[in-house]
């Protein structure tokens, strides 16, 4: 009897289950194909061995193309046999665990999501390669009771579970569900695989005094003793507190920020496999609670001209009026963690730089009164900008739409291609994570890649009569790593002259979002300006910064054009 592959039973289907669509005229797969079909490739139930399916399907048919091509028939039946056997491989563990923590889940009454980790193939130029499943991505919500308020104590009936969970990563459970064909070589990969615990928090926590970072830290830490306890060897166990970095889901909402507490286990082959997948994190600027900005029409100008790299025509004189001045409490800042690198020779000597000199950039006025805040009577007089008075709550930024999802990514957002437009930086606050670091040594995972124009070269810009240059401006590619602070300098009355000495300097804290269309690096200062949101557009080496600041209880904006040196 011929065995019938999956190449013929697609065949079968659509001449069994395909119509004609009479709105369209093209054919589609009847209704009823639709449902057997789900239930096989698209099943609800976490163990219907999905990836396992996908892996022999996906196998069958580009082993059956390549057997065809090559022998005709008999080679296209060969190529199927084969092609399904190593889609099964690839599959067969990622479905026994998949399966196992979700039982372990509802036994428990957790939230688990998954999903596969793939990582392109590295072939000759124009292959057709599909991506290789090598990991799986896990992300276990907490329970109100996982931890002892305010510490990183794990309660006894969350150690229970979380026990269970870690067992399914044990070198001696991953080599029980391999099947018996799998060759030495995958066994040995097998036993060394690399196990990522990332701690993750919401919003809330840094308005209830906590430090996000170093709370989600020490929690990512207990819970990978936990694994160690479990078998898994301590020198494949990374950890990290990504704190508020990386939300799944909207913290404007109370479900959204119960679902971004949560914990997140990744396992990898290797720690290259592991610095890959860092690599491809994307953060959505949309889902932190202050990114929403409600434009006018006014609003929606002076964003446009806020983002373009070069200014254009000016707009109307401001009418500057007096107005009972309120006053509100300034939002404290915490310093982010600095990120071990090579480079951090190259990084002391561009903060050493003074950058040549700049002429002055005139500023676009934005309209409207003047607001007053507590952090008003630690700015003396003397620092002017050239800026008017600032409107509302300042300049909202346009970035484009959302980052496209990368491979890695668990959750993809439904409006991933709709623009994104950011309140300025007078509402936000810093948003700090921890550094990945082995279990055994602790010691960094080095961040190897940064974005362009974030490498470590200085911005800076003339304002007024005065230079403002940032120095050690680095964002690395993961978005879920510690920005380094950059060192900010302002030369009061800049003549010129390389050697003046700054009249302010300080480490800062930023904050970093990124779109289609520009990168914002936003700066918080408590000192001559309140704060700062540098917007680079990503096809361009200049930038627009919007500076705020307070004179005299006064609350000004300038905006100026920088420049990558």
């Amino acid at each position: 009897m011929t065995i019938r592959s999956p190449i013929v039973f697609g065949v079968v289907l659509c001449v069994s289950g395909c119509a004609i669509n009479p709105q369209t005229g093209q054919p589609e797969v009847a209704a009823s194909v639709k449902s057997q079909f789900n239930s096989i490739f698209n099943s609800d139930n976490p163990c219907s061995n999905n990836d396992r399916n996908i892996g022999i399907a996906v196998g069958a048919v580009a082993g059956g193309v390549v057997g065809y091509l090559t022998r005709g028939a008999k080679g296209a039946a060969a190529g199927v046999v084969l092609g399904a056997g190593g889609g099964f491989l690839v599959g067969h563990a990622l479905d026994t665990r998949r399966c196992e923590l979700y039982r372990i889940a509802q036994a428990n009454g957790l939230k688990l999501v998954s999903a596969p980790i793939t990582q392109g193939k590295s072939g000759a130029p124009g292959s057709t390669d599909k991506p290789t499943t090598v990991g799986l991505d896990v992300q276990l919500e907490n329970k109100t009771d996982e931890f002892v308020a305010g510490t990183a104590e794990l309660t006894p009936q969350a150690h229970k579970y979380l026990a269970e969970i870690a067992n399914q990563y044990a070198p001696k459970t991953l080599l029980a569900a391999l099947p018996a064909n799998t060759t030495p070589e995958q066994r040995v990969q097998a036993g060394g695989r690399k196990v990522l615990i990332v701690g993750h928090t919401d919003e809330s926590d840094a308005s209830h005094g906590a430090d996000p970072s170093t709370l989600s830290q020490q929690r990512a830490k207990a819970v990978a003793k936990v694994f160690v306890d479990q078998g898994v060897p301590v020198q494949n166990i990374f950890y990290q507190g990504a704190g508020d970095t990386l939300p799944i889901a909207s913290n404007a909402t109370d479900q959204g920020r119960q679902e971004n507490q949560r914990v997140q286990i990744v396992d990898v082959p290797t720690e290259a496999d592991l610095q890959q997948f860092l690599s491809q994190r994307t953060a959505d600027p949309a889902k932190y609670r202050f990114a929403s900005a409600v434009a006018t029409v006014s609003d929606k100008v002076a964003a446009n001209d806020s983002n373009s790299a070069v200014r254009t025509a000016t707009q109307d004189r401001p009418v500057r009026h007096k107005q009972q001045l309120q006053t509100h409490q300034k939002t404290a800042t915490d310093g982010a963690e600095k990120t071990a690198s090579a480079s951090s020779n190259n990084s002391d000597r561009d903060a050493e730089t003074i950058p040549a000199p700049i002429a002055r950039t005139e500023v676009s006025p934005t309209v409207n009164s003047p607001r007053a805040t507590a952090s008003a009577g630690k700015i003396g007089p003397g620092y002017d900008f050239g800026g008017n008075l600032t409107s509302g709550g300042g300049i909202p930024v346009r970035l484009g739409s959302a980052p496209a999802k990368s491979s890695f990514s668990l959750i993809s957002s439904a409006n991933a291609n709709a623009p994104m437009t950011l309140n300025s930086c007078l509402g936000d606050r810093p948003h700090n994570a921890s550094a990945v670091r082995n279990l055994a040594t602790d010691q960094v995972l080095n961040v190897r890649d940064y974005l362009p124009g974030f490498y470590g070269a200085p911005w800076a810009a003339g304002l007024n009569g005065n230079l403002v240059a940032l120095l050690n401006v680095r964002v690395p590619s993961d978005a879920g790593s510690p920005v380094p602070q950059p060192e900010l300098k302002i030369y009061k009355d800049y003549t010129g002259n390389v050697t003046q000495k700054p009249s302010y300097s300080s480490r800062v804290p930023v904050n970093v979002y990124r779109g289609s269309d520009a990168t914002l690096y936003r700066v918080f200062v408590d000192g001559p300006m309140r704060c700062m949101d540098l917007i680079v557009p990503n096809s361009k080496p200049r930038a627009t910064g919007n500076v705020y600041y307070t004179n005299r209880s006064v609350d000004y904006t300038a905006s100026g054009d920088f420049a990558l040196h």
